[in-house]
């Protein structure tokens, strides 16, 4: 009966975690957080392209790296989004549903990862699942369509499969492991250096400790390169500034900018920007909100008491030449950020850490246990009541309206403006010569679905000619003016010049009625 019971409370307790875990990835998730990021909107727009026509909106047919504003954009969110597209055509909710279904393999790998190094414990897996669905950096990050948040589910996912194949040695784990990671490049660029640290890290470490499979990684290697193929043409291409080329359906595309000369040598305050990156936040509010640490406070003695733990570990493995599964946690956490301490980091550049910064936090609770005596029994609980109150507090801010009136408008958000085109289409007497908004000509591409060959015609297409976009300018008699309620003063000014309003959400649409 005991067993029973044991295995009812584990199963209800998943249930309660999944169950808040979307709660918090879909409670308004079309309006918090506001509006749409400038690289989501580029990304939606591009994806409905694809789905509709085969190319993005610079014409490419079927690019392994979209060109989105000049320096690149990661293509797994775009064809993820152009698949739900051509299924249920365009809505806003299915811009962000990838980010919530990644947020799902997230807290599941996560589990299945802590299980696999853990395989005699039942607290540590649901503690992490606990930490994936209430920490602040999880939630924001599963609420919007930034491409390259994708990375952190995707590399749980190949963790997973990877630590699996090393501890078991089943070939079929490194083939899976090779097409997970193979698929983890499409997600973000930085991917292209993190994971190659990562397994030159774990060749030397499996090496030492006889735990090298050269059928595992061979069969590894030849998938896991087949994916990595077309990304190292794109690289080819942009290096030596060579013209686009085709690999039969897909296009090598080449950029406007190169960004490979963002990495830079490491540096004191590069290192100390990438502990804040981790820990605390950066200056966006869209990946986190000031005063709220990324995985709360009370993470960071746990996380660096793990850490160390770890760390020691690893050093008596690599002498004693015996292997510890959590060392690939730690060996990724690594991997992570020794690059990120060469660029100029911030949250989402880092996101692939927080996977594992939570193992190795459990890890760290499960040593104060071990060392704190009869009142260590007591502390798992405290922790999570802790983490409980810490999560209240935080949801009720972000999910309950004041955050947004706090950060609205978010630096790098702006909107649809749907309602106001239709009114002027079903109302032409209205239109005059032109309707001027400040949002750019993306936005206005998925308010109105135009065809990307309209969108790359720009002035000259039937869309742009009229409507312009990006500015409001000075106000011109025989136009109207499509504005934003964060520009109220330009707002009150239509007003007293005796302009209509149509009054939308967040914005209104000013015209004159002659």
């Amino acid at each position: 009966m005991q067993g029973k019971y044991k295995k009812f409370a584990v199963f209800f307790i998943l249930i309660a975690l999944a169950g808040i875990l979307c709660a918090t990835r879909l409670w308004r998730v079309t309006t918090i957080p506001s509006g749409l990021h400038i690289d989501e909107a580029g990304m939606a727009y591009s994806a409905w392209c694809l789905a509709q026509y085969g190319i993005d909106r610079d014409l490419t047919p079927w690019p392994v790296y979209l060109v989105n504003f000049g320096g690149g954009q990661s293509a797994m969110y775009a064809y993820l989004c152009a698949a739900l597209f051509r299924i249920f055509g365009y809505h806003l909710i299915l811009v962000r549903v990838p980010a919530i279904l990644f947020s799902l393999i997230t807290f599941i790998f996560g589990m299945k990862l802590v299980r696999r190094i853990y395989p005699q414990s039942i607290w540590r897996p649901l503690l992490c699942g606990f930490l994936i669905t209430v920490c602040p950096y999880f939630i924001l990050a599963g609420r919007f369509g930034l491409d390259c948040n994708l990375m952190l589910g995707a590399s749980m996912v190949f963790l997973y499969f990877f630590v699996s194949a090393v501890s078991s040695g089943n070939l079929k784990y490194y083939g899976a492991a090779g097409i997970f990671g193979g698929l983890l490049l499409y997600t973000y660029a930085l991917s292209y250096m993190i994971l190659p640290l990562f397994l030159l890290l774990c060749l030397a470490y499996t090496v030492r400790c006889g735990q090298f499979s050269l059928k595992g990684w061979a069969v590894m290697a030849v998938p896991m390169a087949v994916f990595a193929f077309p990304l190292i043409l794109v690289q080819i291409v942009n290096l030596f500034e060579l013209p686009e080329i085709q690999l039969g359906i897909f296009t090598i595309t080449r950029m406007e900018t190169y960004r490979v000369s963002e990495i830079t040598w490491l540096t004191w305050d590069n290192f100390l920007q990438a502990l804040r990156s981790v820990f605390l936040g950066d200056s966006f509010a869209y990946n986190s909100i000031p005063g709220v640490p990324n995985l709360y406070g009370v993470t960071i003695p746990l996380f660096f008491t793990g850490f160390c733990s770890a760390a020691l570990g690893l050093a008596r493995e690599l002498k004693s030449r015996k292997s510890n599964l959590l060392s690939f946690a730690l060996l990724w956490f690594l991997a992570v950020f020794i690059f990120e301490c060469h660029i100029d980091s911030n949250v989402n550049k880092i996101n692939a850490v927080f996977g594992v910064t939570v193992i190795l936090a459990v890890h760290g609770l499960a040593v104060l246990c071990g060392i704190g005596g009869k009142l260590a029994k007591a502390l798992p609980a405290v922790i999570c009541c802790l983490y409980a109150i810490c999560f209240l507090q935080f949801g009720v801010y972000y999910l309950g309206g004041q955050y947004t009136r706090d950060y609205y408008p978010l630096p790098y958000f702006d909107i649809t403006v749907t309602e106001a085109v239709s009114f002027l289409e079903e109302n032409p007497q209205y239109k005059q010569k032109g309707t001027y908004l400040a949002e750019s000509r993306e936005y206005l591409a998925l308010s109105v679905l135009c065809s990307p060959q309209e969108f790359a015609a720009g002035e000259e297409g039937s869309v742009f000619s009229y409507y312009r976009c990006g500015s409001l300018g000075e106000v011109e008699e025989g136009y109207n003016y499509i504005v934003r309620d964060i520009y109220a003063e330009y707002a009150q000014k239509l007003r007293q010049m005796g302009f209509e309003e149509e009054k939308y959400t967040g914005y209104s649409l000013f015209y004159r009625k002659e």
